[in-house]
């Protein structure tokens, strides 16, 4: 039983890396960037593959300091820590706090803690429709906004409000 001792260490050795270098593949890694039209562009990395997602030129909210750069520039490290943290398998809308006046509140696309937003992922203006913004952003992370407002995945769950199921790998199969 000695003699085979010395094969401990080794074996652990390569099935810890192998059980890393599986984890290392399944890393997915959102990032901000600037196009060749210079837009800002949210990027999703998996792999060998780069895919653009977002491409911010919605100018609704420059007023209240957010232009597309901004806005791309706080939406994908959200992006990144739901995914990490496991929670961007499904976005809902609700009401979020400001950081700095819990008094105001704001419309948003989030990640779901029961009836509540847990991580805020992209604010919404009061006159936007939710559902509507949440079936297309929804789509978006899906890989296919051409099936926003066809989205099966979305539905409402136990009373509260629409919620959809996001697997941000479809849109590596495009």
């Amino acid at each position: 039983m000695k003699s085979y001792q010395w094969l401990l260490f080794p074996t652990l050795l390569i099935l810890n890396l192998t059980l890393t270098a599986c984890k290392e593949s399944e890393k997915v890694v959102f990032s901000c960037e600037t196009n060749s039209n210079g837009e800002s562009v949210t990027t999703v990395k998996y792999q060998d593959k780069t895919r653009d997602l977002i491409v911010w030129k919605r100018t609704n909210f420059v007023k209240a300091g957010f232009p597309p750069q901004r806005r791309c520039q706080e939406v994908t490290p959200k992006l990144q820590t739901a995914y990490n943290n496991g929670t961007l398998k499904s976005l809902t809308w609700g009401y979020t706090e400001a950081e700095n006046n819990p008094n105001k509140r704001f419309k948003s696309l989030c990640t779901p803690t029961g009836k509540d937003c847990h991580t805020l992922i992209l604010t919404l203006l009061e006159s936007d429709d939710p559902d509507v913004e949440l079936k297309a952003f929804t789509a978006v992370l899906n890989g296919d906004a051409s099936q926003a407002y066809q989205n099966s995945s979305c539905a409402v769950k136990n009373g509260s409000n629409l919620t959809c199921t996001v697997d941000i790998f479809k849109v590596f199969n495009k």
